[in-house]
C-alpha cells in the first residue's frame, strides 16, 4: 500500500510539474515602454462587401459567420493562451477555436503612466474568458472609470498556423495590429457565441485574424 501511495504521489507531482512548465512556457514576453509614449489606437469596423458573407469553418467543427471587416491597433496589456486541456476555458460555448485572448488598450491606455494604474488578468481558469482589470491604489480608483472605455478583449481565431505562431510570439507592451473578420460562431449542437463590435465594454470581439503586426511604441 505504501509503494502504491508513493507511486500515486510521484505521478501527481509529475503532472503538477508538467502543468507548471507548460504554464511557464505559455507566458508571453514583455517589452519596456517608458511612460509618456502613446498611440491614438485604431478600432475600425467596416461592412462586408457583396459576396463576402460566405461562412468559414473553424478547427473544432463549428461555423464562423462573418459579420464585418475588422482592424484594431492597441497596446498589448495582457494575453492568455488557451488550449483544450486548460481548465474550463475552452468549454465556453463557441470559443474552442480561439487560441488566445488579447487585452488591448487604446489612446490614454497606451501610455505607461495610465497602464500602471490598473492590474490585468484573464480569468479562463474560472470558466470565463474576459479581460479583468482592477484599479491599483487610490490613483487607480479615481481614474479607472475614465480609462475603462479605452480597453477591450479580443478572442483570436488564427486563420493559419503561421498567424497562430505570430500571435504566440507577441509581447506585453507591444503595439499590436490585428486585421481580419468579426465572426459569430455556431456549433452543430446549437451552441453559439456572437461577437461584439464596440470597444470599451465587457463584451468581447471574436476575430478571424488574417494579419498581425507588432511594433514598439516610439
Amino acid at each position: 500500500m505504501t509503494l502504491r501511495n508513493d507511486m500515486l504521489a510521484a505521478v501527481a507531482l509529475l503532472i503538477a510539474l508538467v502543468g507548471g512548465v507548460s504554464a511557464w512556457m505559455d507566458r508571453p514576453g514583455h517589452v519596456d515602454v517608458p511612460a509618456g509614449r502613446s498611440d491614438t489606437g485604431v478600432y475600425l469596423v467596416q461592412p462586408l462587401r457583396a459576396g463576402e458573407q460566405g461562412a468559414l469553418r473553424g478547427n473544432a467543427g463549428e461555423t464562423l459567420q462573418p459579420v464585418a471587416h475588422f482592424e484594431t491597433r492597441g497596446r498589448n496589456l495582457h494575453m492568455e493562451r488557451f488550449t483544450p486541456g486548460k481548465g474550463l476555458s475552452n468549454r465556453v460555448p463557441g470559443l474552442r477555436s480561439s487560441t488566445h485572448d488579447i487585452g488591448l488598450g487604446y489612446g490614454p491606455m497606451t501610455d505607461g503612466a495610465n497602464v500602471e494604474l490598473l492590474t490585468y488578468s484573464h480569468d479562463g481558469a474560472l470558466g470565463g474568458r474576459w479581460l479583468n482589470w482592477r484599479p491599483r491604489g487610490e490613483a487607480g480608483q479615481q481614474r479607472w472609470p475614465r480609462l475603462a472605455p479605452y480597453l477591450t478583449n479580443v478572442h483570436v481565431i488564427p486563420a493559419t498556423k503561421e498567424i497562430e505562431g505570430r500571435i504566440t510570439r507577441l509581447k506585453i507592451g507591444e503595439l499590436v495590429t490585428l486585421r481580419g473578420l468579426l465572426v459569430n460562431v455556431r456549433y452543430p449542437s446549437g451552441q453559439v457565441a456572437n461577437t461584439w463590435g464596440t470597444a470599451g465594454d465587457r463584451d468581447c470581439e471574436i476575430v478571424w485574424v488574417t494579419e498581425v503586426v507588432a511594433q514598439r511604441l516610439y
